[in-house]
């Protein structure tokens, strides 16, 4: 008897132990003690993926059986475990804000340093007479998905030649469980048209209270500014300002459901999409942040990164948005996004050969490998034109090598 026993003892040590069973935990951030929303807990591999998201109270229910998980958020470094405790914590990736009203009286220099930087940082920051090269990847973790999306090439700035955004694709392999072959770029639209250094205005400074981080350390002349919406608590974060040279080096950024619907939506379409079909936001949550470097005497978005959350609802959906939205997927609920830039030698473009929605025709089947794109502004509701519609469906078929998650 005492040998079986020890036998049985081996093979269970030799092999994984699936845990079944519903099990709930908590997600927390390890340094400020706050539960972590939408974070992703997973296991398995292409159809036998299977994941858990945690909700607003960083709560998490596992429904299916694992041998080990997988937790993983944008803003924090992954972990891999075996067991599901009562708390999962978090290491942050980036600064923490800890969800707090700060009371601290807000010095005055701030907001005469603030409007100086929004005065000049035209001069600064918008202009790049040479494209970019890029590194994109993008995440999307459902129940039973896991799609990725990696690119590469040229990325063009806002320039004097072109005002707007471009790309040019030299690379791109998609990850998923079936042979989908759509490509997302949605994330990489929002971390350029949604930087902070463009979104940073005279408006944002009225909207905002800002305070210093006493215990931030940098450099001389570096000070960290707290900052928060003086309408919504849930619109606040952290940026990093050189006080001498008049710059922002650096910033993050979270946005909940109430402060996107104010900065994203026109109120009179949201009113009007409610009317005709019963249209409602969910959820709609947002991290970003990124990091500024100089290339020849001007700044740019070396490194910034992007987590969405988004659901919405339609009471009565129309046929033909339907269909748009599953040639272009849609969107996927849950994204995060990272992008690296580096200066490139290469030639900006002319702006006559850039192709966009106003210069391609809804009929218009030529590929669009190796030409420069436009980059339109993201809308999360809004009346296309038949070429925006015809242009938003290319954006979603770019050439891509496909990788089946097996």
């Amino acid at each position: 008897m005492f040998f079986c026993r020890k036998k049985l003892w081996l093979l269970l040590c030799l092999f994984p132990v699936v845990v079944l069973g519903q099990q709930t935990s908590v997600v927390v951030d390890e340094v400020t003690r706050q539960p972590i929303l939408h974070a992703n807990v997973y296991t398995g591999k292409g159809k036998a993926f299977r994941s858990a998201i945690s909700d607003e109270q960083g709560r998490v229910t596992v429904t299916f059986p694992f041998s080990r998980l997988t937790v993983s958020h944008l803003n924090y470094e992954r972990r891999t475990i075996t067991n599901l405790p009562d708390t999962i914590w978090l290491k942050p990736r980036y600064n923490s804000t800890p969800d707090v009203v700060v009371r601290s009286k807000e010095p005055e220099w701030i907001r005469p340093f603030l409007k100086r930087f929004v005065d000049e940082k035209a001069s600064r920051y918008a202009s790049h007479n040479q494209p970019f090269a890029y590194r994109y990847y993008s995440q999307s973790i459902g129940e039973r998905q896991y799609y990725t999306y990696e690119s590469e090439g040229l990325l063009c700035l806002r320039s004097k030649e072109y005002n707007g955004y471009a790309f040019c694709q030299h690379r791109g392999v998609i990850t998923a469980a079936d042979s989908t072959e759509l490509t997302d770029v949605q994330n990489l639209r929002r971390l350029l048209h949604e930087d902070f250094v463009d979104e940073m205005d005279r408006q944002f400074i009225r909207e905002h209270r800002f305070y210093v981080n006493g215990d931030y350390e940098g450099r001389r002349g570096e000070v960290e500014l707290l900052f928060r919406s003086k309408k919504n608590t849930d619109d606040r974060g952290r940026v990093v300002v050189d006080t001498t040279r008049c710059l922002v080096l650096s910033a993050s950024r979270t946005i909940g459901r109430k402060s996107n619907i104010h900065l994203r939506m026109p109120s009179f379409m949201l009113t009007m999409a409610k009317w005709l079909s019963g249209y409602g936001v969910d959820a709609w949550n947002v991290d970003y942040h990124v990091r500024y470097a100089e290339h020849a005497g001007l700044y740019y978005p070396a490194e910034a990164a992007y987590k969405l959350f988004f659901k919405s609802h339609e009471s009565s959906p129309d046929k033909r948005e339907e269909e748009f939205s599953e040639q272009t997927g849609g969107g996927f609920t849950n994204m995060e996004s990272t992008l690296t830039l580096t200066p490139s030698d290469a030639v900006l473009p002319k702006a006559d050969t850039i192709v966009s929605a106003a210069s391609l025709s809804a009929a218009d089947t030529t590929s669009v490998a190796e030409k420069w794109l436009v980059l339109p502004r993201t809308w999360y509701i809004k009346y296309n034109t038949d070429a925006e519609r015809a242009y938003e469906v290319r954006l979603a078929h770019l050439p891509a090598e496909l990788q089946i998650q097996e």
